[in-house]
């Protein structure tokens, strides 16, 4: 190789197309999936994969600039200190040219996914302490293969690009370029653009976070010393295997509508909105449990299928993109709530396994009940869910009445 001490020129062209493209396909995925187009969304993650998180983009603020401008002057020295071990293009004969140029694509590939590792690094101290261990790496092995397919898949344009423009700037020569930057100057701006970057996302999600933050309400403590109650667990116990790129209540915000009669029946519609920066998928029905107005779990029977107010099409494969929402339906018939304590608080979640999200509610649903409940289906009817957004954290419920507001609901003789 050669044993030259700086970047030459068309070592930086390559360096700043890299740069250059990594922008461009975090851009084009970012804009592609938040607007409804006729590409699907595999295609399109398929086509420009996500270089930059699709949350950046959703961000306050400067940081939808400032993170994806450190993440591509990142990616560029990676690159530009990458091919300082390498050597000029232009050199040598054409089978060992052949040879650099394919060094030279690695190059690119091993800056994208350096530049990937700090940024997932700067996710992990964003969300310390995890709520689960096991959720430390979530998202990161996803992020890399991401990294490395656009590598793969578009690192080699950079390389011709840099090539041909240092090429058609000395014309007729085959010697290596006159300019030269010391190793010095790419390293010590690479140290700090990687910092930067690390310290940069965490900060992005503490903005993001106090600008939508809800105060909790405050609960009294109780007139006198009882045994705390003990509710259902924040995840099933009865967990049901999950499926590839199913979502999971990490990622998703449900929603619920305000239940419904007739003759003695009732009914109430779900709505699960993705949340998360990559589609997922609902092939299931949802979780579903019960607290009483005590804090205390109670035992309500689920079952799967349709009810005299609903209709159940079954399980189907959805597939949400982000933003995207799909739907679920509750039946029961009405219970002898007189004298037994009703159902305070519910906990429902995309599936038996993931995290449930839990709301207070007032239905006349005791302990020994029984439910139905419908398979997750796309949106497709309007629910009612209020105008304002709510925290992925909580359900949101709606203020419409009467069956207009309640077009899922099945239609019931007039006899009854």
């Amino acid at each position: 190789m050669s044993n030259y001490k700086g970047l030459t020129a068309g070592s930086a062209w390559i360096a700043g197309f890299a740069g250059l493209g990594w922008l461009l396909s975090g851009l084009l995925n970012g804009w592609l999936i938040t607007r409804p187009t006729f590409l699907p969304v595999p295609f399109v993650q398929l086509l420009f994969p996500e270089t930059i998180a699709l949350a950046t983009w959703r961000t306050a603020d400067i940081w939808p600039v400032f993170i994806p401008v450190l993440s591509t002057l990142t990616l560029m020295l990676f690159t530009a200190g990458a091919l300082l071990f390498i050597g000029p293009l232009d050199a040598l004969n054409p089978a060992q040219r052949r040879l650099r140029f394919f060094a030279t694509w690695m190059c690119v590939v091993i800056a994208s996914f350096a530049t990937t590792v700090l940024s997932s690094a700067g996710e992990i101290i964003a969300t310390w302490p995890p709520p689960r261990l096991a959720w430390l790496f979530q998202g990161v092995e996803s992020d890399l293969l991401s990294a490395g397919y656009w590598g793969i898949f578009w690192g080699w344009v950079p390389v011709l690009a840099g090539a041909f423009i240092a090429k058609q700037r000395q014309p007729g020569s085959r010697q290596r370029t006159s300019f030269s930057v010391p190793r010095l100057l790419v390293a010590v701006p690479a140290v700090l653009a990687a910092g930067a970057l690390v310290i940069a996302i965490p900060q992005a999600q503490r903005e993001t976070t106090a600008q939508g933050a809800v105060e909790p309400p405050t609960v009294a403590p109780p007139a006198s010393p009882e045994p705390d109650p003990i509710g259902s667990p924040s995840v099933s116990y009865a967990t049901q295997p999950a499926g590839k790129n199913w979502c999971d209540g990490k990622d998703a915000t449900i929603s619920l509508s305000e239940p419904d009669a007739a003759t003695g029946h009732r009914g109430m519609g779900f709505s699960l909105t993705n949340n998360g920066s990559k589609p997922c998928v609902l092939e299931s029905y949802p979780d579903v449990s019960f607290d009483n107005v005590d804090g205390w779990v109670i035992d309500v029977l689920v079952v799967h299928g349709g009810s005299f107010m609903t209709d159940d099409p079954g399980i189907t494969r959805v597939m949400l993109a982000p933003g995207e929402s799909a739907e679920a339906f509750m039946g029961w018939n009405a219970m002898a709530a007189a004298g037994d304590t009703r159902v305070g608080s519910m906990l429902l979640a995309p599936y038996a396994g993931t995290l449930r999200q839990k709301a207070t509610v007032d239905l006349d649903i005791i302990d020994g009940g029984t439910v139905s409940v419908t398979a997750w289906q796309k949106a497709g009817k309007s629910i009612d869910t209020g105008s304002s957004p709510a925290p992925a954290t909580s359900f949101r419920r709606g203020s419409g009445t009467g069956p207009k507001a309640r077009p899922w609901i099945k239609a019931w003789p007039t006899s009854h």
